[in-house]
């Protein structure tokens, strides 16, 4: 738990810096945040089932080099549980019995986003996160708890729309997906559809 806290803290330190440049250099930077709804796919899946998750959480920051350009930096907190009763294997362990099943995922990836029609109005784009996640898979039956975590290189191509609500506020509906390289057995994958608020 408390690699979890030194990585939210570390992600919450970085927002409030990007936040400040944004008001340093209006115009070039903005920053926002998105509520998110996950589906596993894949040993995430296989993990946890396909129940979607609803406790998932995004903040962003994006400099714009151009009109039609964007270029940033984005940290996550995907969220899935699972009860169930099902035998996993764990390891060289065959696990049974009643299961509460998590998975904490942290993205922090550094992000690039196209954009299709003219600044400040309705904007469809597409883009693409690059970096690395910290992923921790749980597993508590009775007293015992066991823990497989570690860190994943990732991409997460995205599409969205951007819609203009004022001058300086803009609110944005995104798709992506979250793609991992296997460490300690294990690969995990999952969509998120996002809602959310950005401020220049």
């Amino acid at each position: 738990m408390t690699k979890t806290l030194r990585i939210v803290a570390a992600a919450l330190a970085l927002t409030v810096a990007l936040s400040a440049e944004s008001k340093a250099q209006e115009g070039q930077w903005f920053w926002g945040m998105e509520y998110m709804v996950g589906l596993g796919t894949s040993d995430t899946k296989e993990f946890v089932g396909g129940s979607l998750s609803f406790r998932n959480f995004g903040i962003e920051g994006r400099y714009v080099a151009s009109p039609n350009l964007s270029v940033g930096l984005y940290f996550g907190w995907n969220v899935f549980f699972d009860e169930t009763t099902d035998v996993i294997r764990m390891g060289d362990l065959d696990v049974s019995g009643e299961q509460f099943r998590y998975i904490n995922a942290f993205p922090i990836l550094a992000t690039g986003h196209y954009y299709f029609g003219l600044p400040g109005g309705f904007r469809p784009y597409v883009g693409v996160g690059v970096g690395t996640y910290y992923v921790e898979n749980r597993l508590d039956i009775g007293l015992s708890s066991i823990v497989i975590d570690g860190w994943h290189f990732g991409v997460a191509p995205e599409i969205g729309v951007v819609i203009p609500v004022d001058w300086h506020v803009r609110s944005f509906l995104n798709v992506r997906y979250n793609w991992m390289t296997k460490a300690n057995d294990i690969q995990p994958s999952y969509f998120t559809f996002g809602v959310g608020f950005a401020w220049m």
